[in-house]
């Protein structure tokens, strides 16, 4: 491989950016309406982290104090069952016996004593409740429809006697406070109280929080939005200085990003607007310059006259044709024949079109094309892309320099490139290369007959074929085009 195509491989990232709109809403900014949203969230969920904490600290102890009151329950219960069991020898289930159970009436507490019959012979109550204590004369069965039934919890204890079973014992609570003392009474009233502060404290605070974090968030969010209105005003050169510390901060520092672009999007179409214009205004004066000498005399009205206005005129009509199809294609309404192809094929075409042109400057042209690298394309567009390339090159290279074409495939992909060992491009410049009427040399380009938008079409042809196109210094000196399209 000659010296000169060193640095073929070299994979280019100077891409032009693609031109962009800013549409701003008019909508006014409401005050405040997110800070307050969002300590309004916050308290919300204080409270209902507060209403759970309650909900499962009343379950919790709702079972707790269920297994403590059952606990106690079955304490009276044995130990009745001992006191009757002592007797029931001498004395059966007679009064003696059963006014030696204690009185457990103010206690919330109900007692009930069954013979070996499961009939009912002592009951004893509440006295909050229907009915008091109820003993047997003797050993005569109550009425049990007279009696109260057991609720609630309710445990039991047998009546054993040498062995024998004589009788059951039934305890039962009324609700959970059965025999609960004073202090476990104030302990729970006290843990209610407790959680009821602590949930009122976490409201406020959860709401100062929110507050403040809501403000730490909208400080940020506030400097993009006037940011982005001062750019809707004309500022172009508002930014919002964040820095990408977070994920707003990253927001902004973006958004400053897409307002430097925007920025070079508009300078680009003020020089648009300019070298139009004098791009219009240097064929147009000539014309005009050549007529009034004609009319006036000046200049005989002769060939050699009259090709100058042919001459300025068919460049008008190039400048015009150039213009509406860069914008056909940009806007996709002009038409791609896209079928299975040979790039191959299609850049030697391109290639032996030019090879006159490079012999008349003396540029030597050097080709390294592999054979049958399919794409999915035009292949008259793709022609016309490389052409462009090909003409830039020589019209930007000086006699005895070089110019190189390689196609080859590289990581699933076609690979064109173009280098040449011209005048190259600034640094500064590279961004702008595919932008409309750029020149690497404005006055050398005017003179040799280029219209700046050769390098924009072929940009636009090389992404309707799902390709991309860049643009890099070369090691050596000069510039390398590279066009990477997908393989089939």
């Amino acid at each position: 491989m000659p010296d000169f195509l060193k640095g073929f491989g070299q994979r280019t990232d100077s891409f032009s950016p693609r031109e962009s709109e800013d549409k701003t809403s008019t909508r006014k900014r409401p005050r405040g309406a997110f800070s307050r949203s969002l300590a309004i969230a916050f308290a919300s969920v204080a409270l209902l982290t507060a209403g759970l904490a309650g909900v499962l600290l009343s379950a919790v102890w709702n079972y707790q104090f269920e297994g403590y009151v059952r606990d106690n329950l079955q304490t009276v219960a044995d130990s009745i069952s001992q006191t009757v069991t002592s007797l029931y020898p001498d004395y059966g289930f007679g009064l003696t016996t059963l006014t030696q159970v204690p009185d457990y009436s103010s206690q919330s507490i109900g007692v009930q004593m069954l013979n070996s019959k499961n009939e009912i012979v002592y009951s004893q109550a509440s006295s909050r409740q229907r009915g008091s204590v109820v003993a047997t004369q003797g050993a005569a069965v109550l009425d049990a429809a007279s009696l109260l039934q057991p609720t609630g919890t309710t445990v039991t204890s047998q009546i054993t006697v040498n062995g024998e079973k004589v009788g059951t014992v039934r305890v039962w609570g009324y609700g959970t406070t059965a025999l609960m003392t004073s202090r476990d009474s104030n302990f729970r009233q006290g843990s209610l109280i407790g959680l009821a502060v602590a949930a009122l404290v976490a409201l406020i605070l959860s709401g100062l929080v929110g507050l403040w974090y809501a403000g730490r968030l909208v400080r940020p969010i506030a400097r993009i939005t006037a940011t982005a209105q001062a750019l809707r005003g004309g500022n172009e050169k508002a930014r919002t200085g964040l820095q990408p510390y977070d994920e707003i901060g990253f927001l902004g520092t973006t958004f400053d990003e897409m307002a430097d672009a925007i920025e070079a999007d508009r300078e680009v179409e003020r020089r648009l607007t300019a070298d139009v214009a004098h791009e219009l205004r240097t064929p147009l004066q000539a014309i005009q310059a050549t007529v009034e000498a004609m009319q006036d005399g000046v200049l005989p009205a002769d060939d050699e006259r009259l090709g100058i206005v042919r001459s300025e005129t068919m460049r008008l009509a190039r400048l015009a044709d150039g213009i509406l199809q860069l914008t056909r294609l940009e806007c996709g309404s002009l038409p791609m024949e896209l079928s299975r192809m040979d790039l191959s094929a299609t850049v030697r075409l391109a290639v032996d079109m030019h090879e006159a042109l490079f012999e008349t400057r003396k540029i030597v042209l050097s080709v390294d094309i592999e054979d049958a690298v399919f794409v999915n394309g035009d292949a008259d567009r793709l022609q016309q892309a490389v052409s462009n390339l090909l003409s830039n090159a020589a019209r930007y290279t000086s006699a005895g320099g070089r110019v190189g074409v390689r196609v080859r495939r590289e990581d699933g992909e076609a690979l064109i490139e173009v280098l040449d060992t011209g005048i190259g491009i600034a640094e500064e410049d590279m961004p702008r290369v595919f932008s409309r009427f750029w020149r690497a040399d404005a006055a050398r380009g005017r003179s040799s007959g280029g219209l700046g938008i050769g390098l924009a079409v072929t940009k636009e042809i090389v992404e309707r074929h799902g390709g991309v196109i860049g643009v890099a210094r070369r090691l050596y000196g000069g510039t390398i085009f590279t066009i990477h399209l997908p393989l089939i």
